[in-house]
């Protein structure tokens, strides 16, 4: 009887104890998910692409979402842990060293984020630029904290961490409104050159895109005398709006417009396929 006593009256001593560290915890509870809230909230609210008008660019607004949320949820995890009764200079001294060993251990993911931060700073690409980065090509969906994402021509969602973005060579599509279009075709050598020529560049002239007032005009130039046929390397600066659609339509253009002049484009016969395989 003397044990339960005893335990009765220390459960008695400590109630208004436990009572107090109820109400912290469920305090810090309500915090932490009033904080959870409000950081998603946020984070959408930047996402949407009315915030910021023209003064916050398509670019920028993933990594700001990102960076506002992971900020809010640090603060409020600040915020829970004191209201548990941790001391501040303990919390610090402990937020100190765990950031320490996070940075050791996350070394690639600290990484993407510098390499994203370059990125954002330097621009060499931009959300809704077609880009080509190595092997992958696509339009930038977008240029997140830790990955770069891309959309094929296909409909299919590439993510590219950024420190490879930032270590490969970025081949950017989308920057001028212009771009050169570069075409090699084969002509017979008992074809008239001179005549081909002209006839390749009044296609070229007359294409819908050409643009007149470009570094260059329309050209078209000997380049390689082969076995088989004379090359010749046809070149214009096109407006890069619907850019494979155009160029389709315009090779077809200049195969038409050779054979309408009666100048013959040789194909390798099986016989010279079968000797250059060899």
């Amino acid at each position: 009887m003397d044990v339960v006593k005893q335990w009765v009256e220390q459960a008695v001593a400590l109630f208004p104890s436990i009572i107090i560290f109820a109400e912290n915890a469920f305090s810090g509870l309500a915090i932490f998910i009033l904080g959870v809230f409000v950081g998603r909230w946020a984070r959408k609210r930047i996402r949407n692409a009315d915030l910021g008008g023209r003064h916050l660019d398509a670019t920028l607004k993933p990594v700001l979402a990102s960076a506002i949320f992971y900020a809010i949820i640090a603060m409020t995890l600040y915020a829970v842990l004191i209201k548990l009764g941790v001391p501040p200079t303990s919390l610090i001294a402990a937020f100190a060293t765990a950031g320490l060993a996070i940075a050791l251990s996350l070394k690639d993911t600290l990484s993407n984020i510098a390499s994203g931060i370059m990125l954002l700073v330097l621009r060499p690409l931009a959300v809704g630029e077609y880009v080509c980065l190595g092997k992958d090509a696509g339009t930038v969906a977008e240029v997140g904290l830790f990955a770069t994402t891309l959309k094929t021509i296909e409909g299919l969602y590439i993510y590219i961490p950024n420190s490879k973005v930032w270590d490969t060579r970025i081949e950017n599509f989308g920057r001028h409104s212009i771009r050169r279009f570069n075409c090699e075709i084969g002509i017979s050598y008992d074809s008239d050159l001179p005549r081909a020529q002209a006839v390749i560049t009044e296609v070229l002239r007359a294409a819908p895109g050409y643009v007149p007032d470009a570094p260059t005009a329309a050209e078209v130039f000997v380049t390689v005398f082969a076995p088989h046929a004379i090359t010749l390397s046809c070149r214009a600066w096109l407006q890069r709006d619907n850019w494979l659609e155009q160029t389709s339509t315009l090779r077809i253009q200049i195969l038409t417009a050779l054979k309408a002049e009666d100048i013959h484009v040789p194909t390798l016969s099986p016989e010279i396929m079968a000797l250059k395989g060899k």
